[in-house]
């Protein structure tokens, strides 16, 4: 072992003398930024194709769904505004279940009153709406949009309910 250390010292020892060039350390510091400034155009490139990923997959979804949606027979208006009258019933039914709360923010409050002004006029349109006999378009429309209006309350007032 020390016959080897005495080996590589006399090696080392018989390499010729380093001169450090001229302007080494300028160099040294012009190869750093040139290797920074590569690595700052590195993450800019790379999220811009995630985002064309994303994008793409995204429209792949979106036309398999649209490919979907006009291959399949499409319900008639009469169909989708009895859907929608019994899911209107089934959320009136959940509402009236939950408790009633006396105290809650500002906020909420006012967006309970919006979504129950919202569900007055919808009821004053939709019985418009029944005297009217050839407006069934209509009729489904205001039934869609009164089953997502109730949606709406009933996720506010269970957030309500349990204190969100």
């Amino acid at each position: 072992m020390l016959a080897d250390l005495k080996d590589c010292g006399a090696r080392l020892g018989s390499l010729a003398q380093f001169g450090a060039p001229p302007d080494g350390w300028q160099a040294v510091l012009a190869a750093r930024k040139a290797r920074e400034a590569r690595l700052d155009r590195r993450w800019p490139l790379a999220l811009a194709a995630l985002v064309l990923a994303a994008t793409a997959v995204l429209a792949a979804w979106l036309q398999s769904a649209q490919r979907t949606l006009s291959a399949g027979p499409a319900a008639s208006p009469a169909a989708v505004a009895a859907g929608a009258r019994a899911e209107s019933r089934q959320l009136e039914r959940l509402l009236a279940q939950l408790p009633e709360r006396h105290h809650m923010r500002g906020s909420t409050a006012f967006t309970v009153a919006e979504l129950e002004d919202r569900l007055a006029m919808l009821d004053d349109r939709l019985s418009r709406v029944a005297l009217e006999p050839n407006a069934p378009e209509r009729s489904e429309r205001l039934w869609r949009e009164r089953a997502d209006v109730l949606y709406l309350l009933v996720q506010v007032r269970y957030a309500g309910a349990v204190g969100i």
